[in-house]
């Protein structure tokens, strides 16, 4: 029997920048091979869509929708790297995931 994966913490932070609520910061617990999205909807409702390019983007965070016609994204970072994807990137233990929801071009 192999190795069981014991669960780690992550911590979660949350930006609603525009949405106007307030931010959320707090760590939750993952099991190996969890994603950004994974560890997000162990706090808020999350949906997937095809906000731009692909059916599992994350298209809402709590309720706060992805508006390409108000040019309003979710964007999400791992330790500060924005080089990650929301459904396929692995977390590790101790990562910080960021997500911001901004409005670009104002």
């Amino acid at each position: 029997m192999g190795k069981r994966a014991e669960p780690f913490d992550v911590t979660l932070e949350v930006d609603f920048g525009p949405a106007n609520k307030p931010a959320v910061r707090q760590v939750v617990q993952v099991k190996r091979g969890a994603t950004p999205q994974d560890a997000t909807a162990k706090v808020f409702p999350v949906e997937k869509g095809s906000v731009c390019c692909d059916p599992r983007e994350t298209s809402a965070i709590g309720g706060v929708v992805a508006d390409p016609a108000t040019n309003k994204w979710w964007t999400v970072a791992i330790n500060g790297s924005k080089k990650v994807s929301p459904y396929k990137t692995k977390l590790k233990s101790r990562d910080v995931v960021r997500w911001e929801y901004k409005q670009y071009g104002q």
